[in-house]
């Protein structure tokens, strides 16, 4: 018989784990503060439907509510005290990547398939000092010239990190201004993992993943890395600056500048069509011109341009997250491995179409519709995962 104030022990643990307190886990579960104290003490029978929102919530399976064991990785323990200051938002982005991590880790042991070994650093660790502009150009040029990409942009930042063995993730990590733009840090088997916050601008997102890139490859010998755009220490400043030269090569700047006939950039027009080009957001374009004294005009000027719509009546094809479609498709949510083994374990019939709908998020229509289905019996193959 269920011992229901064994349960409420492990549903209060739960939470502390999160850094949630009663209000905020309240609040996001849709139920009064009253009324999850009642669960935590045991006084009240735990429906179904709620224990699965818990589990979502807190970012655990549904069996740690019934188990006396309380095994946390290091990994895990990190990530759940980093984010005790965090917002609710925040605290519940962190319990969904644990999940997801956890998932994956299951994943890789499932279809027997070996963990990634640990990249080699291509460099020294830096030390967290104040750098000058062509020194973190230099570091940059330095990091290009690793990947062999000359100065060509990067039409597709997160395929060329996935393919550096980088594990992705779009996490929900609130919208505030201090919220956190992304972070990094190593998986003891995983390898590096980047999650990034899906809540801010769609376009802002190459941009975010090249500062990690600059953590990954010059502060690996630190723990999690936290990322926010009001953080002003040295190594935060490095990967900032790093990011922008790495995207945005001086070199291909120029050479582009000079193809569109213009020697400093003063309208819409021109920043959108450079922006394009590299891959980044109108306010990084506008701030790296600023910075290479090539914008002539008042950057207040643009403030009330809308970049998205502008792009569009220039001809480009925006995409639809940057018009604040939401939720994203898996693929831009997950690491492209994440969606291989699942596939793969469909396919040896190692889970059930439910139980892959569980591990990626989705609802059982939706994974459905990612298979074909032939005289009603299903085809063992994903659809449109690497459209």
């Amino acid at each position: 018989m269920l011992n229901y104030e064994d349960l409420g022990q492990r549903l209060r643990l739960a939470r502390e784990q999160t850094g949630m307190s009663q209000a905020e886990a309240a609040v996001a579960l849709g139920i009064t503060p009253a009324a999850l104290s009642q669960y935590e003490k045991g006084k009240r029978r735990v429906e179904a439907l709620l224990l699965e929102a818990l589990s979502k919530l807190y970012g655990v399976p549904i069996s740690y509510f019934f188990s006396h064991e309380v095994l946390i990785a290091d990994w895990e323990a990190g990530l759940r005290s980093m984010s005790k200051d965090f917002s609710s938002t925040g605290k519940a982005g962190i319990s969904y990547l644990i999940n997801k991590i956890r998932i994956l880790e299951e994943l890789y042991l499932l279809n027997e398939t070996s963990f990634p070994n640990s990249p080699h650093p291509p460099f020294a660790a830096l030390k967290e000092e104040k750098l000058s502009d062509y020194e973190v150009a230099e570091y940059a040029q330095k990091a290009r010239r690793h990947f062999d990409l000359g100065i060509a942009p990067i039409l597709n930042f997160r395929c060329f990190l996935e393919a550096q063995e980088y594990k992705i993730f779009a996490v929900p990590l609130g919208t505030d201004k201090d919220d956190l733009s992304g972070f990094f840090f190593l998986h003891p088997q995983l390898g590096p993992i980047v999650a990034f916050n899906e809540n801010q601008a769609y376009s802002r997102h190459p941009f975010t993943l090249a500062h990690e890139l600059a953590h990954g490859l010059y502060h690996y010998n630190r723990p999690t890395i936290l990322c926010r755009a009001s953080d002003f220490r040295f190594l935060e400043q490095f990967a900032e600056r790093f990011a922008s030269y790495f995207l945005i090569p001086q070199e291909a700047l120029y050479e582009r500048l000079r193809f569109l006939c213009v020697k400093t950039v003063a309208t819409s027009e021109e920043i959108v069509h450079l922006a394009r080009y590299f891959g980044v957001s109108f306010a990084a374009m506008k701030h790296r011109l600023e910075r290479e004294r090539r914008l002539n005009a008042d950057s207040s000027v643009f403030n009330e341009v809308k970049p998205v719509n502008l792009a569009k009546t220039l001809g480009y094809r925006p995409h639809r997250a940057e018009f604040g479609v939401r939720p994203w498709p898996l693929e831009e949510r997950l690491p492209r491995i994440f969606l291989e083994l699942v596939n793969r374990a469909l396919q040896q019939k190692k889970i059930s179409l439910r139980c892959a709908a569980e591990m990626l998020g989705i609802s059982d229509i939706e994974m459905e519709e990612r298979f074909y289905f032939t005289e009603g019996e299903e085809v063992d193959m994903f659809i449109n995962i690497y459209d």
